[in-house]
């Protein structure tokens, strides 16, 4: 009698990233992913094993994958970074802040203070975490905001001292990076101007 043998939990969780970033580019099948990757026609069948975390797809799957959805293959192959490369949309960038809030509150043992003032049980806030196309309302998203102690508008922006990219950049970087990332439109303005004047 064979032994079952699980499948490998990289290749599932690239599997589902996979997936999502075809889905996100309103790819609802594979069928209508390799009308854009004609190459890959006759190959079906392991394009499907490797969304189904069946087998490791390979970093120029990821590559593939990003110039037909526009999804980011750092965050296919590794789940780290923008989603998005270019043109991210809201739902993407509340589930990257909405992660970021978490793991601060992970690392803090504040988990259940987060959930309580989000107002949701620990199960829907891991739903949230995993799928990207979960809905995150004005509603938790405000609350949100609330809990980490910021101003209206924060979890609907990009915040690049978030992206683990960020960490291998000197530190006065990152404090520049966060200092702008935390000013409204206006106040980024005025902080350009003063760093273009101190270049003169």
């Amino acid at each position: 009698m064979l032994k079952k043998t699980s499948k490998d939990r990289n290749a599932v969780a690239v599997g589902q990233r996979l997936q999502q970033a075809r889905r996100m580019a309103d790819l609802t099948s594979i069928d209508k992913f390799i009308t854009k990757a004609r190459a890959w026609k006759e190959r079906r069948s392991t394009l499907t094993n490797y969304e189904a975390g069946i087998s490791m797809a390979p970093p120029e799957v990821a590559l593939l994958y990003q110039d037909i959805t526009g999804c980011s293959a750092c965050w296919i192959y590794f789940g780290s970074g923008p989603i998005r490369t270019a043109g991210r949309d809201l739902q993407a960038i509340r589930h990257q802040n909405l992660s970021a809030l978490y793991h601060t509150a992970q690392h803090q043992k504040k988990t259940p203070a987060l959930c309580k003032q989000l107002g949701i049980s620990r199960a829907k806030l891991d739903d949230h975490l995993q799928n990207p196309f979960l809905d995150i309302s004005d509603r938790l998203t405000r609350r949100a905001e609330q809990y980490a102690g910021k101003r209206v508008g924060y979890m609907d922006e990009q915040h690049i001292e978030l992206d683990p990219i960020c960490a291998s950049f000197p530190d006065d970087m990152q404090r520049i990076m966060a200092i702008y990332s935390n000013l409204e439109a206006s106040q980024r303005v005025l902080l350009l101007k003063i760093a273009e004047a101190m270049l003169d």
